[in-house]
């Protein structure tokens, strides 16, 4: 009988496993669509999971057990301001056990809307930041959890990354004695999203 050809093939080492655990469905699809555009080498595992909690803190208190069951070290919570409680308590928590806090103000979209302008307006409600997003080209139809926004925004990341860091500053800097948690407009959306990117490498 024939010898089985000798597999030369070598296994990948697996280098880092990383937790993304979004508050809402927006921020998910967002995330698996960066990161299957990216194209992410095999060496790098990056699980993006939506929540089963509904508040901030919940959400950080789900991502340390499952990071401990799953023997993950890098973890990121995304969350909302969205008026809610526990806020203080989430960030606080989250610092507590080296998790990185992906927080916007008042809500998701507005890292949506720095694709297109820069804007310092703090806005009171989802609603009403969504309706100053749908004035932008290309997001007149804009809908919630829907993958195709991705699609129409990839192109102004670099614009994004630019206004998002740029308002965040200037936020932090008029504001020296308000804790994170409180600010508006607020999103630190790039440095995951630069984060993600630096693994393509």
């Amino acid at each position: 009988m024939a010898k089985r050809p000798k597999n030369n093939f070598k296994l990948r080492e697996l280098k880092s496993k990383v937790l993304i655990l979004c508050e809402g469905l927006t921020e998910k699809n967002y995330f698996n669509a960066l990161k299957e555009d990216l194209g992410l080498p095999k060496t790098i595992s990056v699980n993006v999971f939506q929540s089963h909690k509904v508040d901030c803190k919940g959400v950080v208190e789900e991502a340390i057990k499952k990071a401990k069951r799953e023997g993950v070290e890098t973890i990121y919570v995304v969350f909302d301001h969205d008026n809610q409680a526990k806020r203080d308590e989430a960030f606080k928590l989250a610092a507590n056990k080296n998790i990185e806090v992906i927080f916007s103000s008042i809500c998701f979209e507005i890292w949506y809307l720095f694709h297109f302008k820069n804007s310092t307006k703090a806005f009171a409600s989802e609603a009403e930041l969504e309706k100053e997003l749908k004035k932008c080209i290309g997001m007149e139809s804009y809908e919630k959890n829907n993958f195709k926004h991705y699609s129409i925004l990839k192109d102004k990341m670099a614009t994004a990354k630019s206004n998002a860091e740029k308002t965040r500053l200037a936020v932090i800097k008029n504001n020296e004695e308000i804790g994170i948690f409180n600010l508006n407009p607020f999103t630190n959306v790039d440095e995951l999203v630069i984060y993600l990117e630096s693994q393509k490498q």
